[in-house]
This record gives structure tokens, sequence and C-alpha cells, in this order.
């Protein structure tokens, strides 16, 4: 089994979590990581761009693809394809995006709706591979309307080696504070490990999400928008002992980095477009981010990105 006891995950951030950005949180302390979402009808069609989602570095591992969709056969096909092509070290099904344009296509969230549908799902996606296959799930599709117990037992059931809750409803979206004790009932209703997802945004929170709920593994997913560190700072916070957070220095080292990274994997066109909403993350919270951020997201290229940052970190960007 890929997983052990408290270990930290990177959880699979569409559009966010690509092969450089889990590369940096993995140098920062994430023990596991997961792809983007990978849909398993764009692998049927034979979709470059999708299968482009499932690579990685080898400097991830342990990692997990997830793959969503709603017809058992096709994801059944996905994951072994995934597996044949890619060899992960597990499967993971998402049964929890509650964003509009997933969940009308009957995937993610949607499959709450679907028990029977979900097992057939699960069962054959465990069928069809030799590695663990996991499962993401939301609480319910409905605030106060949980049905994570009973989907977390379905999943046990037709072969799952763990499962992930994000404890808030598809409705809720991101929303509101999300409801740890739901992590607690379903690490008392199944046998299989329970990874706890939602809120942790701190070292302190993630002890006190751990002794809350008794889960198995915790996954950290907008926390880690910027803060790679956050990763670190559970680690030490779980050890018991002091965090230091990255000087200025360590924090532009870092940044330039991801930005040169992702320039070499993914070319300069999608560097100059991502790496702003990228590099603007990394300036959250601090002294005249906000001159700085207008100042990247007008930049031309990548390396102006570079340039600005740089200045900024260095404390001699002007605020005009």
């Amino acid at each position: 089994m890929f997983l052990k006891k408290n270990d930290l995950i990177l959880a699979p951030l569409a559009g966010v979590a690509d092969t450089v950005f889990r590369q940096v949180c993995k140098q920062h302390g994430a023990d596991i990581t997961v792809s983007e979402m990978v849909s398993a009808d764009g692998l049927h069609y034979k979709s470059s761009n999708t299968a482009a989602l499932m690579k990685f570095d080898e400097s991830e591992r342990p990692i997990g693809v997830q793959l969503f969709g709603s017809d058992p056969d096709r994801l059944a096909e996905a994951a072994q394809f995934t597996y044949e092509h890619t060899k992960p070290d597990f499967i993971d099904l998402n049964s929890g995006c509650p964003v509009p344009k997933v969940v009308k296509r009957n995937g993610g969230a949607a499959l709450l709706k679907d028990p029977v549908l979900f097992g057939r799902i699960v069962n054959a996606m465990a069928r069809a591979v030799p590695i663990p296959v996991t499962v993401k799930i939301r609480s319910g599709w409905n605030k106060y309307e949980w049905i994570d117990e009973d989907f977390a037992k379905i999943a046990q059931d037709n072969g799952a080696a763990a499962i992930t809750l994000h404890p808030r409803s598809q409705t809720m979206m991101f929303t509101g504070h999300s409801f740890w004790e739901r992590i607690a009932v379903v690490k008392k209703a199944v046998s299989i490990p329970v990874i706890g997802n939602g809120d942790i945004t701190s070292g302190e929170k993630a002890v006190k999400m751990l002794a809350e709920t008794g889960c198995d593994a915790l996954m950290i997913g907008r926390a880690s928008f910027g803060n790679p560190w956050i990763f670190a700072e559970v680690k030490a916070a779980l050890n018991g002992v002091d965090y230091t957070p990255p000087s200025s220095t360590e924090r532009k080292d870092v940044v330039l980095g991801h930005i040169r990274m992702f320039r070499d994997v993914h070319g300069e066109h999608h560097a100059c477009g991502e790496m702003k909403k990228c590099s603007a993350w990394y300036m959250k919270g601090l002294s005249g981010a906000s001159a700085a951020r207008s100042k990247i997201f007008a930049a031309g290229s990548s390396s102006e990105i570079e340039d600005i940052v740089d200045k900024f970190f260095d404390g001699t960007i002007s605020a005009q």
C-alpha cells in the first residue's frame, strides 16, 4: 500500500496541480501527489491534451492519477490505459468535484446521486488494474443530507483501497467550513484508510483534524496555492517542533524556480499565461503585493514576470 499513517497528500487540483506544481510541493514536504482530473471520455477518444495530464516525473512518487466520468466500462478502460501507459502508484476516482461543467456530465459529485452506479464504477475500476483504486467523495449533494457513510461502505465493499472525504456538500462548493465530524463518522464506518480533506490551512489545524477525526492521513488543496511550505509547516506541527517560515530570499528562489521549470516543461506561451496567477499567489498577504500583481498581469513574457518577482522580493519594485 502506498499510504502511510499521517501522510500529507497534495490534492488533485484541476488547472493548478500540474507536474511542476506537484514537484514543487513534493520538494517542500508533500508525501504523495495526485494528478489533475483526467477525463475517462477524453482518454477513450484519444485526446492528446487529456493524456498529457497523466504525465509525471519520477520524483513525484508515490503518485495517483485521478479519473472522472460516469460509465463503469469506460472508467475501467481508462484505469487500464492509465496503468499500462503511466504506471502510477494508485488510481483515484473523482466522486466529489462540485464544478457544474463536471457534474452536468454526470461526473464528480453527480455520482453521489446514484449509489448503485457508484458501486459499479468502483468495482469495475478495481477489477481492471493490479494497483490500488481509491475514491474521493463529498459528504452529500445537499447540506445536512449526508450520504458519506453509506458511500464509503459501498466503496469499501467494491474494492476501494482508501477513501478521501471532503466534508462539504456539492451545493456548498467551497463556502463555509467543512464538517470535520463527518470524517470521524466515516472513519468509524469502514476499515480501509480514510483521508481527511478540507480547511487544513495551518499546522495547528492539521493536528486538530487528526485529533478530532482519527483519520489516517491528510489531503491539502487550496492552502498550497502559492504556499508549498504548508506541507513543511504541517509536518513540523505533527512532529511537535518549531516551524520557521521561508525568508524573502527563499520565497523568491522558489517562485523563480517554479516559473523557469514551468516554461521548460510547457513552453513560453503557457508560462506567460499560467505563471501570472501562480506568481500572484506567492505574493498574497505580503506588503506591496497589490502593485506587484498589477505589473505581473500586464507582463508580456515569463521573463518579465521573473523580473517583477525578483524586484518584489528584493524590495526594489516601484508601487507606481
